[in-house]
This record gives structure tokens, sequence and C-alpha cells, in this order.
């Protein structure tokens, strides 16, 4: 293995190593408060968080496998990805949920702060090994152009889940009413307003990230 290669695996294992760590201060931080607040009302904040590890386990398994990959296996792992993307830069609006009126509002905030954090940094990692992967399949125009329409998808997916309240496996258990509402909140656009709102501001915002971070150290 060339050094390059030796550099970018223990690249991955350090930064696997802080997902752990701060997946664990993450539990832990849900669990004290949840103990001096004597209930569980963040508790979603664990599911919603493992949500945002699926697109990055997919990533993660196709990117170490990616001479393995056959045709329909490499589509249908994209397909995946893409469905369950979403569920990571989704968490940023949870922020919605903070209780102002909490005397652990400051608390309950950096909480629903940190799960989102980690959320979005899953999301971009598994971007990241996506493009790599698309890289090795196509040029590295068709790879850019993969990851900018992923990411206008997942803002359509962000509105999808918050506002119509749909989640990735309706696609599974009710896919003709899951069109049915998709297309709904689609056309005429002039009657969807604030569908097209929230995909263009959200879709600045993950791309103005990606490209502030594009230039940080290799992960």
């Amino acid at each position: 293995m060339s050094q390059a290669g030796k550099m970018k695996n223990l690249f991955r294992v350090r930064y696997l190593q802080i997902i752990g760590l701060y997946t664990l201060f993450n539990i832990i931080y849900i669990s004290i408060l949840n103990f001096y607040m004597g209930n569980q009302k963040y508790n979603f904040l664990l599911w919603n968080l493992f949500l945002g590890f699926v697109p990055f386990a997919i990533a993660f398994v196709m990117r170490i496998n990616i001479s393995k990959l056959n045709t329909f296996v490499f589509i249908f792992g994209i397909f995946l990805w893409l469905l369950f993307y979403p569920n990571a830069p989704y968490m940023v609006t949870d922020l919605i949920h903070v209780d102002q009126d909490s005397t652990r509002v400051l608390y309950e905030t950096l909480m629903l702060f940190s799960f989102a954090m980690q959320a979005l940094f899953l999301g971009f990692y598994s971007l990241k090994l996506m493009w790599e992967i698309f890289n090795v399949r196509f040029k590295k125009l068709t790879a850019n152009i993969i990851i900018f329409i992923a990411v206008l998808l997942s803002s359509f997916g962000i509105f999808l889940g918050r506002i119509l309240r749909l989640n990735s496996w309706d696609v599974f258990t009710h896919p003709f009413q899951t069109l049915k509402t998709i297309l709904e909140h689609l056309f005429p656009i002039s009657s969807n307003p604030a569908t097209y709102a929230v995909i263009i501001i959200f879709t600045l915002i993950q791309l103005l990230l990606l490209s502030s971070i594009r230039d940080l150290e290799e992960i």
C-alpha cells in the first residue's frame, strides 16, 4: 500500500474513533438530562441520530468494498443512501424543539445542537465517501453533479420529513400515497412556494458548508 493510502486509512480510523466518542458523549449527555428532568422528553433524538448513521454506514460499506460492487449492488446502494441521507441534515431542524420556558433551556439547547452537529458531520462524511465512489466510477465532473443532485434531493427530503412528517421507509410501506403527496407539494410550482423556498435555502446552506470545509484536512 502506498504512503498516501496508509495515511488515508489512518485518517479513517481516527474519524471513526471520533464518531464513537461523540456518540458516547451524546448518549451520556441525554441520559444525565433525562435523570434531572425526570422524563425522556428528548429520547427521539436517539432514534433520529440512528437514522443519521444509516447513510454514513451505507457509504462507508460501499467505499471499503468499492472494487467488489457489481452494477446492481452499486445502484441499489446509491438508492438506499439517497433515501436515508436527508435524515442526517434533517436533525438541524430538531432545534425547533427547544423549550424556551424550561429552567434548563441552555443545557437542552446545547444537547439538541450537539446531536444535530453529529448528524450533520455523519451526513457530510457520507457525502465525501460517496463522492470518492462516484469519482472512481465516473469522471470528477459527473461525481460533482451527482453530489449536487443528492444535496438538492435531500433538501426536499427535509421538507417532506419536517413539514409533511413523512419518513424514508414510507417509500416502501406506502409508495403510491407517498408519491401522490410529493407531487402535490411540487406542482404546480406557483401553488407551492414554501416547498421551493425550503429546498433552495437548505441546498444553499449545505453547499456553502461543504465548500467551506472542502480544503480542510482529508477525511
